[in-house]
């Protein structure tokens, strides 16, 4: 048995955001987030799920330097606030917010976080994680589909819930939360994963 599945063992209560940054990597990589003291462990992505993403986080970290933008794009981050702790695919925060040794983002940085749809992670990528991320006032999210084919559902804060406002499978320009335009392209990301 591993130390991380033994730490997780021998847990007792409620889990704290200062509990789960405590724990050791686990040895697959799966990955632990927290939601008002319930842990939730889920696998570590596959292949596809990280060329997308690596892919996504290109388009936007281009659009943002381009315009001068202060947020910075990142994948797999910890992104926390007092009783919760997110590991979003796709991340942009706020610059100021963050330095080399940071280690849990704080969630009222985040200007975007995106979310990839895979088998185990329907649930909360597509109801629980939007309610939660609109609740913190995240100011855009974006749900990635990889089945039947890759596509982007872009969804920005209104009022205190998010409005779908566009799926993308091919290319379309898209405003980030009024700070700057990303020129996505969906189809490309789709030809990457086909090889």
């Amino acid at each position: 048995m591993s130390v991380a599945e033994t730490r997780i063992d021998d847990h007792v209560g409620p889990w704290t955001v200062e509990d789960v940054l405590a724990l050791p990597e686990h040895p697959a990589r799966a990955r632990f987030e927290l939601v008002d003291g319930v842990l939730f462990i889920s696998p570590a992505p596959g292949l596809a799920h990280q060329i997308v993403s690596s892919g996504l986080r290109s388009q936007i970290d281009i659009a943002s330097g381009r315009s001068g933008a202060r947020f910075l794009t990142a994948g797999a981050v910890m992104v926390a606030s007092d009783s919760r702790l997110f590991i979003p695919d796709i991340a942009v925060v706020d610059r100021a917010a963050v330095s080399r040794g940071t280690l849990a983002t704080p969630l009222e940085a985040m200007l975007l976080l995106g979310e990839i749809v895979s088998p185990v992670s329907q649930a909360p990528d597509r109801i629980l994680k939007p309610a939660l991320y609109a609740q913190a006032k995240v100011p855009a999210y974006w749900r990635i589909e990889l089945e039947p084919d890759v596509r982007v559902v872009v969804h920005e804060l209104v009022g205190g819930s998010y409005r779908e406002i566009a799926t993308i499978t091919g290319k379309k320009s898209v405003q980030v939360a009024g700070e700057f335009t990303v020129a996505l392209d969906v189809a490309a990301l789709g030809r990457e994963l086909e090889g």
